[in-house]
């Protein structure tokens, strides 16, 4: 496990990080591309640390009657798809989709026992939970974008930050299957808009595509186009521009 995913293993070194890579060993799961139902409220899941994503790309499509959304979990996630909404929660329609052959590390009690004396590797676990946490909160503030295009950009430099490698021209990352439909789910806008808005990032520069469908964006963060200033109309017209030159 440790040499699939060093990161758990970064506070460790010397003797300890030997002895913790000889013994952090979980059952390895290989899903191909497609809808997957996991096992839900089976018994070999108690006391289960999660599925870690060694590699591929995994979507979670989430319903609420009318209302829809996406998460993309890639290499570093962990997930629990057997876990259950709470009881008072709305309720929820969760789907699971492979959009790439991906390997999933099980962590399951015996892996948990065995790396019991190096808490350093549980707390990396916490850790990774607490980031897909951060990227959910990331993914829910670009929705607040007015602009599609904004939010296309963002989404795309989010991904690109997490699963990309650096290049000259920036940062170059894969989402195999990622249809404009799933995009638009991801930044909550509609599948055309997502299109339109694709082809105007391609056509500024913003960012690029690449014969294998892979797409550079800048590595830094985007600076999105300001919004144009509405002008507000009142009874007093001369009084709602002194307040409005005032305010801004």
């Amino acid at each position: 496990m440790l040499i699939e995913d060093p990161g758990l293993a970064r506070h460790l070194s010397g003797r300890e990080l030997a002895q913790a890579t000889a013994v952090a060993i979980a059952p390895l799961m290989r899903v191909a591309p497609g809808t997957r139902r996991f096992l839900v409220n089976e018994p070999w899941t108690h006391g289960h640390l999660g599925l870690l994503v060694l590699d591929g790309l995994i979507a979670r499509h989430v319903t609420v009657g009318q209302i829809a959304a996406t998460e993309f979990l890639g290499p570093g996630d962990i997930l629990a798809p057997w876990v259950s909404p709470r009881e008072h929660a709305e309720p929820l329609q969760v789907r699971w989709e492979v959009l790439a052959p991906s390997r999933l590390a099980s962590l399951d009690e015996q892996f948990g026992r065995r790396i019991g004396p190096w808490p350093q590797i549980p707390a990396a676990l916490l850790d990774r939970a607490a980031q897909r946490a951060d990227a959910q909160v990331l993914q829910a503030a670009l929705r607040q974008a007015r602009r599609v295009e904004d939010r296309v950009l963002l989404a795309l430099w989010h991904f690109a930050g997490r699963w990309g490698h650096v290049g000259p021209e920036g940062r170059t990352v894969s989402l195999p299957k990622i249809t404009g439909e799933t995009l638009a789910r991801v930044i909550g806008a509609r599948r055309q808009s997502v299109s339109t808005a694709l082809g105007q990032l391609v056509q500024r520069g913003a960012i690029e595509r690449h014969a294998d469908g892979s797409l550079t964006v800048p590595s830094e963060p985007p600076q999105l186009r300001p919004v144009q200033r509405e002008a507000i109309v009142t009874e007093a017209p001369a009084v709602a521009r002194r307040a409005t030159d005032q305010h801004w």
